[in-house]
């Protein structure tokens, strides 16, 4: 009896079992920052909200004087069209005559039907792989800039269209010295940066989120190499390095324990629409924040089957399967709408520290 691939699924909703199976990519920026993923909608709109943290007093009153009426704390609600991905791969009668990788170099005894469901499979995880690197794309753009920048590409593949969700954040500083300047006051900069956290939000940030260069200015500012020459260091236990790799992309450098700080830096990159390898987080930037605290929203996918019916999916993503007998191809699509959203502007501040 011949083994049957469980991988070889046409169906839209089996599919999406399937998918739901595959553990995504690693995303630090996305699961550090917007690990909270909330229930897809069944609209394409989403409703966008956060808020700015005020600190109100009480009101005093007079002697048997009534309880005076307080505003509640307000939020900004926008409705957006979530943004769509929708990543595709085709499979050929050619791609599935010819060798694949791992077979046997001159006579393979892998049928064209196994190397299809094979490529099927391998298809899956690698458009799961390209959305999830779209969305930290979108954390790495939110947490620099305020802003989700998006370029949607028409039929074509060519004309693009560019729209920008701005969430009006202020959290960008700039040092007065260059933090790669010997003399630069480093420590002033990230304390000024974290009182302010805690002063806007009332949470003691607790993350120094570094771009690649930001390691060595540490090690070599003067300030902080005084500090680390102490001879004992339960005299000033200010900060403590001891740098390892803790994922290939994420590294961790050590704690600045006078401002409650863990120190990691940070250096995936991805590949723009040039060609262009990019780091995610630019390597003369750092990220004090509060974790945890965003979320993911998701809007519907409206398809249409292999029958001509038309379907919406609430789903974080949709994959769609589709077949054409007089081209001899099929195509495996996986559509996805989401956008990332802060719970509140004041959780993080932002540091360019070399111009």
């Amino acid at each position: 009896m011949p083994t049957i691939n469980p991988w070889m699924i046409t169906d839209t909703y089996q599919l999406i079992g399937t998918v739901e199976q595959i553990k995504p990519p690693a995303s630090y920026l996305v699961d550090t920052f917007f690990p909270r993923k909330m229930p897809a909608s069944y609209s394409s709109l989403v409703s966008v909200e956060y808020r700015k943290e005020r600190r109100l007093l009480a009101p005093y009153v007079v002697r048997n004087g009534k309880g005076v009426n307080i505003n509640r704390g307000t939020s900004r609600i926008n409705n957006y069209k979530a943004p769509m991905v929708a990543p595709r791969r085709v499979i050929g009668l050619g791609d599935i005559e010819m060798r694949q990788f791992g077979e046997a170099p001159v006579y393979s005894t892998v049928k064209p039907e196994e190397r299809a469901a094979r490529m099927q499979a391998q298809d899956l995880v690698d458009l799961m792989r390209l959305n999830q690197n779209t969305k930290n794309k979108q954390a790495a753009d939110l947490l620099q800039t305020g802003k989700i920048k998006i370029r949607g590409y028409a039929d074509d593949g060519v004309t693009v269209d560019e729209d920008v969700i701005d969430f009006d954040w202020n959290g960008l500083i700039r040092p007065q010295t260059d933090w790669d300047q010997a003399g630069a006051s480093i420590y002033e900069d990230l304390r000024a940066a974290s009182e302010r956290i805690q002063e806007d939000s009332g949470y003691i940030p607790t993350l120094m989120l570094c771009g690649r260069n930001v390691e060595q200015y540490l090690l070599n500012n003067t300030e902080i190499f005084k500090w680390m020459q102490i001879p004992n260091r339960q005299n000033l236990s200010m900060v403590s390095f001891a740098p390892h790799y803790t994922t290939p992309q994420a590294r961790f450098v050590g704690h600045i324990s006078a401002l409650n700080l863990e120190v990691i830096s940070y250096s995936e990159t991805y590949t723009d629409d040039d060609g262009q390898v990019k780091p995610f987080i630019d390597p003369d930037t750092v990220i004090i924040a509060n974790p945890n605290r965003g979320k993911q929203l998701y809007g519907a996918i409206t398809y249409m089957k292999t029958n001509g019916d038309w379907e919406t999916l609430a789903a974080d993503n949709v994959p769609v399967y589709l077949f054409d007998a007089n081209a001899q191809q099929s195509s495996l699509t996986l559509y996805s709408r989401f956008v990332l959203v802060p719970e509140v502007l004041e959780d993080w501040i932002t540091l360019k520290v070399k111009n």
